[in-house]
């Protein structure tokens, strides 16, 4: 519509100046016909230009927005990391570390007995056993070693249950070969027990194998020199013919 006698048009008023026909999807500004003449503001009179995202469709998000609060997290725990790592060697000489240093001296201090069980043997009780059993080998063969009293006490028992013995003081021969054989085997079986405990296998049955051995072996020297006794041999032939 053109402008009516009294003034009043449907073109909202503009400031002087000429306003350029904007291209499409910009907002129309006025451009003065000098700078003198410009306004301030650069906009025509009339609604307000829109802000960015205004009319954007519902579940649209800021994109800029989005990329500056990844920016300030990236950047806050970037600072967190620094304090940390400028913290920790403080940390490591402060009094919390001494205070550490007995704790893993006590720790080491009660772990030293275990390492015979965690290292030796197949398992604890495989180690109480084979020690137990070596004590008890052991012992007899101190025991042996006392010649003149084993050869006493099995001479008592032949003569009690069979008969005397027409040459006594042999079995003083046969009982220190008995002991040496006994320090043999005793020796080879500990021996072996080691090897066997160091390896972390099952070892108890290895004392009891060589206590076996051993109390075969040292009843030979015996046995010879009772054979031997024509009194013994008298006495043998006697049962053994019901006479």
């Amino acid at each position: 519509m053109s402008g009516g006698t009294d003034g009043w048009s449907a073109v909202p008023a503009r400031d002087p100046g000429h306003v350029a026909d904007p291209p499409a999807g910009q907002e129309a500004r006025r451009t003065p016909a000098t700078s003198a003449d410009a306004d301030q503001r650069g906009r025509v009179h009339g609604r307000p230009a829109p802000q960015y995202g205004e009319y954007a469709p519902e579940g649209w998000v800021n994109p800029v927005l989005v990329e500056q609060e990844r920016l300030e997290h990236e950047e806050r725990s970037r600072s967190a990391d620094e304090r940390a790592a400028r913290d920790q060697p403080a940390r490591d000489r402060g009094p919390r570390a001494g205070a550490q240093r007995p704790s893993a001296a006590t720790d080491d201090a009660t772990a030293r007995p275990t390492p015979v069980a965690g290292r030796f043997g197949a398992t604890p009780l495989d180690v109480v056993l084979t020690v137990g059993l070596l004590v008890i080998g052991l012992w007899s063969v101190v025991e042996s070693l006392a010649v003149g009293t084993t050869a006493s006490t099995i001479r008592t028992l032949v003569e009690r249950q069979y008969t005397e013995l027409s040459d006594p003081a042999a079995l003083s021969t046969a009982v220190l070969v008995r002991a040496v054989v006994l320090v043999v085997v005793f020796v080879l079986v500990a021996w072996w027990s080691i090897r066997r405990l160091r390896a972390r296998r099952w070892t108890f049955w290895v004392p009891l194998l060589g206590g076996v051995v051993a109390s075969v072996l040292g009843i030979v020297p015996v046995m010879v020199v009772l054979l031997q006794d024509p009194a013994f041999t008298a006495y043998v032939q006697r049962m053994a013919t019901g006479g």
